[in-house]
């Protein structure tokens, strides 16, 4: 009886203990790192992911528990574990990819279909598949998204669901980047190095809760490459592209040379990436010396060193961008006055995490960024061709900004789970174009989130940000409300809402630029503009099995920002200044449609965007908003005998009317102008040789577009005017030797 006893006390002895479980994920051929393993037992569930060796180390209090592991394009799988032990999960290859994991916006490393805002995701198969050269290349056929070019600064500028690229938060690994324009203004998305991309997370609508200014339209977070698992690794890339008509081996066209290489040990990793891309711009409509689209060149590189333990990690990261942008001018008399745009920008972050216990975690960075912009005017000779420094037209205008921000993860239960944190961004600048001195702004937030679940079908996620700036009056508080509700098996509603907000930049405070062509100043009594914004998507599972997955997604969409910055002349002057105007509006509906089916993979979708009619004050005949529709659709084919992978982008942007006054009528009149719709189509044709050699062709701009027409009025009057767009249809190679 004594020894029956004593084996029983042993036994709870041994149940209530900690006890190791270690779990392997694979997919029959090689181990998964980033597997997500998720953990649930009575009254608690937590989520671990798969180290280097694919392997998740987790602590048991108590058993059994039910073990669910899944990685993107596989199907998930499930394992009920009684005791402590080793266990191997094998996932088999899906049609379905509603288990690819995302972190942007989200509490802790989540599946696309659990996360409770909408995330949009691009693979870095996509971006090989476009031939991507820039970051516009990757975004150019999303719906919802818009670009217009300065060809003369070589300067790409975004438009999402309406709303300026400045009201746009993106982010390199979750750190915000400081743009042409300096911090917290619009970013110029073509400097940023396409090649380290790992993946592109996309969330639209107001994030300000989390990410704070200039996240009142969405947030573009890029997260980078890591090295491959346990090994050497590297790859060279090659990629030669003509311009218009115009190619030659060093000085027309677009030349990409980027290498890479990276090891990963068991606890600790590093990864170099360095490029080189010119493009010799393109002649257009210009003649002699001037050209349409100017030439660049890029030099870019990035480097990260990071520790990996089972229960923390640490990493530093360098990205650094030099670009030059040549302006040739027509030679006067024996001169001619070239100039160069010469950008340079050092991106250092250090981040780290840590698990304090099943419950706790941080996460935190430190981030500082060195931007500079300057113009160099040239003299340059014409009969000895000579160069010097020109006596006028040169600048540097320089701006640093400092991030440091932190999160903790406190996890009461599977029901409730809090998010506190930190966000502290120091912002300078100083040059020949900003008023004289140093000028600065400083902001500090505090946020928290928390997410409740309060059944099984239903997550409630509020939050709430405070901020204090040193510069402008930011809103008090910053509420939002995210609610994801599971229908169904197959239907999932999310409803959203969120107060957002875009502070004022430093150009646009202290700008400062007069000279015989500009007069320009910046305002310092600007106010941040504030918006409200509400957003809802309905998500069906169509059809979902291991052959085949199809889905479908109805969306809508409302902003209204108040006090929007505009650019214009003062009352009764000649100077251009920076104001705040009254409310500007935007909502929309979009329809997106996926489907999956063994080695095909497509994609469809409409959008339809109402922009405000600010004349409407004025005319209350005048329609409120002016409507613009976008489809777009995508067909990847993988032709397996021949190892062959076929890609197809397409999107059609239609035409965007708008309303503008006529000041050369007495009385002023109104009239309806538009800008022309357009048709865009990538293609390509990728095939893998030996392993280790992967070849694309495909060929951009497949409808030949230069400039799209905008009719209204010009300075000279009526008429109409070519917006450009592009350098006319192009044709790629791309070589990658992956080593």
């Amino acid at each position: 009886m004594n020894r029956i006893a004593t084996v029983f006390l042993l036994s709870l002895i041994g149940v209530s203990a900690i006890a190791q479980v270690k779990i392997t994920v694979t997919d029959k051929t090689q181990k998964l790192e980033g597997a997500s393993v998720v953990v649930e037992s009575p009254g608690t569930s937590r989520t671990v992911l798969t180290n280097e060796s694919g392997i998740a180390v987790i602590d048991i209090t108590q058993f059994p528990v039910t073990v669910t592991a899944s990685y993107v394009g596989f199907m998930s799988q499930s394992l009920v574990i009684a005791n402590a032990g080793d266990y191997t999960i094998t996932l088999a290859g899906s049609a379905s990819e509603l288990d690819e994991v995302v972190i942007t916006g989200q509490f802790e490393p989540q599946s696309v279909s659990r996360s409770v805002v909408k995330v949009k995701t691009i693979s870095a198969e996509t971006i090989r598949a476009k031939g991507a050269t820039r970051l516009q290349d990757v975004l150019n056929t999303e719906l919802n998204v818009r670009f217009s070019m300065d060809p003369a600064l070589g300067v790409s500028t975004m438009s999402m669901q309406g709303l300026s690229g400045q009201n746009v938060k993106v982010l390199i690994d979750g750190i915000p980047v400081i743009g042409r324009q300096g911090t917290s203004n619009a970013v110029d998305l073509n400097q940023l190095n396409v090649n380290s991309i790992d993946r592109i997370e996309i969330i639209e609508g107001p994030m300000s809760t989390i990410y704070g200014a200039d996240a009142l339209a969405g947030v573009i977070n890029i997260i980078t490459r890591k090295p491959e698992q346990e090994k050497i690794s590297g790859s060279v890339r090659i990629h030669e592209e003509n311009i218009g008509n115009e190619y030659s081996l060093f000085k027309q066209g677009i030349h990409q040379e980027s290498v890479n290489v990276g090891y990963r040990g068991k606890s600790f990793y590093t990864l170099a990436d360095f490029g080189h891309n010119y493009s010799g711009g393109w002649q257009g409509d210009s003649t002699g010396r001037e050209k349409q689209w100017h030439p660049k060149s890029q030099w870019i590189g990035s480097g990260v060193v990071g520790v990996q333990r089972e229960n923390w990690n640490a990493s530093y990261r360098l990205d650094y961008l030099n670009e030059d942008l040549y302006d040739p001018a027509h030679f006067s008399g024996n001169e001619a006055i070239d100039r160069h745009y010469i950008t340079n920008r050092f991106m250092h972050q250090v981040q780290g995490a840590i698990t304090f216990n099943d419950k706790l975690s941080y996460n935190g960075a430190v981030a500082f960024t060195n931007y500079s912009r300057e113009t160099q005017a040239i003299v340059v000779n014409k009969a000895t061709g000579e160069e010097t420094l020109a006596l006028s037209g040169q600048d540097l205008t320089e701006y640093t900004g400092t991030t440091i921000r932190g999160t903790f993860q406190y996890k009461i239960s599977n029901k409730l789970s809090f998010q506190p944190g930190y966000d502290i961004n120091l912002e300078s600048g100083s040059g020949g174009r900003l008023l004289a001195g140093t000028n600065n702004i400083s902001d500090f937030a505090a946020f928290l989130s928390a997410e409740l679940k309060p059944i099984k079908t239903v997550t409630i996620r509020p939050g709430l940000r405070v901020v204090h700036n040193s510069v402008y009056q930011a809103p008090p508080a910053l509420p939002s409300l995210n609610v994801r509700i599971e229908l169904s098996s197959r239907h999932d509603l999310r409803l959203s809402y969120g107060r957002g907000f875009r502070a004022p930049s430093i150009r646009e405070l202290y700008f400062y630029f007069f000279d015989s062509n500009h007069q320009v100043e910046g305002n310092p009594d600007l106010e941040a503009e504030r918006s409200h914004s509400l957003s809802a998507n309905w998500n069906w599972r169509v059809l979902t099995s291991q052959q085949i997955t199809y889905t479908t997604t109805l969306g809508g969409f409302y902003n209204t920002v108040d006090n929007m910055i505009v650019n214009a002349l003062r009352p009764n002057s000649t100077i251009y200044s920076y104001f705040n105007v009254d409310t500007y509006k935007t909502q929309g509906l979009t329809f997106n449609n996926t489907i999956n089916a063994g080695h095909l993979k497509a994609a469809a979708g409409f959008a339809y965007t109402g922009r405000y009619n600010q004349l409407v004050a004025t005319d209350e005949n005048l329609p409120e908003f002016t409507w613009s529709s976008e489809v777009n659709a995508s067909v990847t084919y993988e032709f397996v005998k021949a190892g062959l992978v076929a890609s197809m982008y397409y999107k059609y942007t239609g035409k965007t009317p708008f309303y503008q006054q006529n000041f050369s009528t007495t009385p002023v009149s109104v009239i309806q102008a538009k800008v022309d719709d357009y048709h865009w189509a990538d293609v390509s044709l990728q095939k893998t040789f030996i392993k280790h050699l992967n070849v694309v062709v495909g060929i951009h701009n497949l409808f030949n577009l230069t400039s799209i027409r905008t009719t209204g009025i010009s300075e000279g009057g009526h008429g109409g005017n070519g917006n450009s767009l592009a350098s006319g249809r192009s044709f790629y190679t791309t070589l990658v030797v992956n080593l």
